[in-house]
């Protein structure tokens, strides 16, 4: 093996459908130089053209080490009878057979049907020339797939034009497993992960090409898997290779491709999974999303407003149209220099700190859309300089200039602002050209608590986007927890959906705890540990919100008691599954209060008016 400090390795499953050729042709590829290390993307690759590499180059691409993963042969008989049933294919549908003059020995190997590619070796060289079998032995590669797992490993180890190196068990390993069905990703990752702990343990800082799509489907899902879950070593590359179907029509063998694919391709996906659903149950929801969806393509300034952790980035970015979305956070500006360069971008030498020239996040968006959250932490001397900059020319872009540049610049983009404190507390603090700029379209995100019939369908979206899915199923674990998802419905969630991850955390960690815990904790299920912690650790401010939400200086004792009266109707309604019932309840405790004035009390304050 090369004595260099960062080696190659190449790891893949056998494929029954297609065989061990297949796979020597994409070493040959990496040979070649069709595809590289660095550059894991090429397309139309020629199988014929591969066969030949290692016989006509002299140098190319070697991995320092190659593991061939199999099972036992009734194992991958068991998903596929392809190299039962197309053992006559070379017969029927190879023209390069045909024409080369070897159909008379491939005509008799099918009548010895000796089932042993050694044995067929000595009958071919015993009854044809020396020439016949040369040429036909060039050919095996065209059928070896209707072989036998062990003699495809004999054919490249011993009979193939293989690169030597690849014949020498120093640079070419087969990991067999004892793996019964490989339509199990359970049983296969218990079988695999042994093997890629060691390799870890071995090889730590070589780089790792996996060819992820080879084996079983399941095969793939494992290695997708042990990728999300950071069980492969560090500088691991997935890669899929797949026919080119539209190539060689009228040939037997498909040119190829060879594809990088995502290492977490499950974060990618849950990340394009949005927070919102496409079609909300409650009013106010559906409400908010028509209007971003409206707003947005007009191209005018949009302000979001909404409690924290309810999703006004999530929002922005579902109606993006697949454009950019650059986020900066104006709490993070620490004083106005800052936030000016942040927001515009600076020159070389335009402050003490300013080492190179610098994009703002303005010229990052152009052609996409700027999303400036926490907007009621913005100085006054910032917002004047925004709103200068906003103020559109005849064809709706914005005007920019650098710190400590001269020249302007002009950007086309859509900008959202958002804040979590209400209208008029922003209004306070804006100032007032300011403020009437960018209030021209206004969203409103109404806190969960405001739509309890699209909680279920949100916590189980959180559920799946921090990936707790793929071990314990929301379907036919949590969901079946009744009181667990009647408790949320009935919270005041002030955390929003910051408050639906942290109980998706707490019931996923007990359902990870061993009994032995379970029994110190003294806690039987997870619902009563999701109970103890959330009220445990919830925020003193969040204890406490839901009285202090309706206490403001700006109201009368009248206006608070009234809003106090409706939460107290609404959570009476929620709780009791509606008025009547709520007011059987307060009865039976020998209370007056009827099914009429709690709907009177629950129009007293606007937020809770039907």
């Amino acid at each position: 093996m090369s004595d260099r400090k960062q080696k190659n390795i190449f790891i893949t499953w056998h494929y029954t459908t297609h065989g061990i050729a297949y796979f020597k042709h994409i070493l040959s590829a990496f040979y070649s130089e069709e595809v590289s290390i660095d550059n894991l993307n090429t397309k139309d690759i020629s199988q014929d053209d591969m066969n030949v590499v290692f016989d006509e180059y002299n140098r190319g691409f070697l991995f320092d080490k190659v593991y061939y993963l199999t099972a036992p042969q009734e194992t991958f008989d068991n998903i596929s009878a392809r190299r039962f049933n197309y053992k006559d294919q070379i017969l029927r549908k190879d023209d390069f057979i045909k024409k080369s003059g070897t159909l008379k020995i491939w005509k008799a190997i099918r009548e010895w049907n000796l089932e042993d590619i050694e044995k067929e070796i000595v009958r071919v060289k015993e009854k044809f020339t020396k020439e016949e079998y040369k040429l036909w032995e060039s050919q095996i590669w065209r059928d070896i797939q209707h072989y036998k797992i062990s003699d495809q490993l004999l054919w490249f180890k011993k009979h193939s034009n293989s690169h030597p190196n690849y014949k020498s068990k120093e640079f070419f390993e087969i990991k067999k497993f004892n793996i019964k069905n490989l339509r199990d990703a359970s049983e296969i990752s218990k079988e695999l992960h042994p093997f890629i702990y060691e390799l870890k343990k071995e090889f730590p800082d070589a780089n790792f090409i996996i060819n992820a799509v080879l084996g079983s489907n399941e095969t793939q899902v494992v290695w997708q898997i042990f990728s999300e879950l950071n069980l492969l070593p560090r500088n691991s590359k997935l890669i899929r290779t797949y026919d080119n179907k539209r190539s060689n029509k009228n040939k037997r063998f498909k040119n190829f491709n060879i594809e990088e694919i995502p290492s977490k391709i499950i974060s990618e996906v849950v990340s394009n999974i949005k927070l919102y659903g496409e079609k909300p149950k409650s009013k106010v929801r559906r409400l908010a999303e028509l209007k971003m969806q409206q707003y947005i393509r007009s191209g005018f300034t949009i302000l979001i407003l909404g409690e924290r952790g309810i999703g006004k980035t999530r929002l922005a970015e579902k109606y993006s149209s697949n454009k950019k979305v650059v986020s900066i956070n104006c709490a993070s500006f620490t004083n106005n220099l800052i936030a000016e360069s942040i927001l515009f971008g600076h020159k070389k030498g335009a402050f003490t700190d300013a080492k190179e020239d610098k994009k703002g996040v303005f010229e990052e968006a152009d052609n996409g859309i700027l999303f400036l959250d926490e907007i009621h932490h913005l100085d006054k001397e910032i917002q004047a300089k925004l709103m200068k900059a906003m103020q559109t020319d005849d064809e709706n872009r914005f005007t920019i200039r650098r710190l400590g540049e001269n020249k302007e610049k002009k950007v086309s983009l859509t900008i959202i602002l958002a804040s979590n404190v209400s209208i008029q507390e922003l209004h306070k603090k804006l100032l007032p050209d300011f403020y009437d700029r960018i209030t021209q379209l206004v969203i409103e995100i109404p806190p969960l608590r405001e739509s309890p019939e699209d909680l279920h369908d949100e916590f189980k979206k959180i559920w799946i986007q921090m990936k707790f899915e793929l071990f314990y199923p929301f379907e036919t674990i949590v969901q079946k927890d009744e009181k667990l998802i009647k408790w949320i419905k009935n919270l005041n969630l002030f955390g929003n959906y910051r408050d639906l991850q942290k109980i998706a955390i707490y019931y996923k960690t007990f359902l990870d705890f061993n009994n032995a815990l379970k029994d110190l904790l003294g806690i039987n299920n997870p619902f009563e540990f999701t109970i103890q912690e959330y009220n445990k650790y919830i925020s003193f401010n969040e204890k406490n919100q839901g009285i202090e939400s309706f206490f403001s200086k700006e109201k009368s004792t009248k206006e608070m008691e009234n809003c106090f009266k409706a939460q107290l109707a609404e959570w009476a309604i929620k709780i009791f599954s509606g008025a009547p019932n709520a007011a059987k309840h307060f009865k039976s405790l020998g209370d007056k209060t009827t099914k009429e004035t709690l709907y009177k009390w629950r129009k007293l304050c606007k937020k809770y008016q039907e």
